[in-house]
């Protein structure tokens, strides 16, 4: 039940910001992934590109409308330390599920070919879930590699949808007033399936660039760091706070790089 009203709040909390529903993503996470041995990064980016030649070949809803990310941990703690995470955004949730059962069904070749790397037998789990935005931007370029702040939240008890409202307008006009517009974005994402750890929601903050990295911790170094507390500590709880470097697979498109 608490998960149904942090839905709610995070529906609530985008009609406040925009006065219109904010668009919403399924998402799925192969997380607490290890490469296989002598495999990194580089080798699982050779493999992204033939799975996206096959993907424009074989998956009816087309590489425009599902981009991939890989996640490795910078700064994490001992249960992320060393671990990567494939995260893999669609447009809509009639192209994610055409796209996972086409994949279900026609992708085990292609999908061996990522197990000599890192597959799902590598991983953790395999979570699907719902992403809310909490502050958007746009309009950005594509680069290597973007910094990615991440925890696991749960929501304290009589927390109410005007409680996160608030905050969260608070707190983007503050990082907007230090000089942030449109150089980070942040998002919920709901567990659907495949949660093996409880909490109530994960948070994401995207930054633009590593400049925008550098300005934000200058920012929450002078002020920005007590604000936050002072808005979200009464409302919850995170753990597994990690700062992650996001790379794109080959041939996403820009729709929400």
């Amino acid at each position: 039940m608490k998960k149904i009203l942090l839905i709610l709040v995070m529906l609530s909390t985008g009609y406040a910001f925009s006065q219109s529903m904010p668009p919403t993503f399924p998402v799925e996470m192969y997380y607490g992934c290890t490469y296989e041995k002598g495999k990194d990064i580089e080798d699982l980016m050779e493999v992204g590109e033939d799975w996206r030649e096959w993907q424009e070949e074989n998956d009816p809803v087309g590489r425009e409308n599902y981009n991939a990310w890989v996640f490795t941990a910078d700064f994490a703690g001992a249960s992320l330390h060393g671990k990567s995470m494939w995260f893999g955004v669609a447009n809509n949730w009639k192209n994610f599920t055409k796209s996972h059962f086409n994949w279900v069904r026609n992708g085990t070749e292609m999908s061996k070919k990522f197990e000599k790397v890192m597959g799902p037998s590598d991983c953790m789990g395999h979570l699907m879930g719902i992403m809310f935005p909490t502050k958007q931007a746009d309009g950005w370029e594509p680069v290597d590699v973007r910094p990615v702040f991440t925890s696991l939240c749960t929501a304290k008890e009589n927390t109410s949808l005007m409680d996160f409202n608030s905050a969260y307008s608070k707190m983007n006009a503050f990082l907007d007033a230090g000089g942030m517009a449109n150089k980070v974005a942040m998002f919920n994402i709901f567990p659907v399936a495949g949660q093996t750890t409880d909490y109530d929601f994960a948070s994401m903050m995207v930054l633009r660039d590593d400049d925008a990295l550098g300005e934000l911790a200058t920012l929450m170094s002078t002020g920005g760091a007590a604000m936050q507390s002072s808005l979200f500590e009464p409302l919850q709880e995170c753990v597994q706070n990690s700062l992650m470097l996001s790379s794109p697979l080959p041939g996403n498109t820009n729709w929400n790089e």
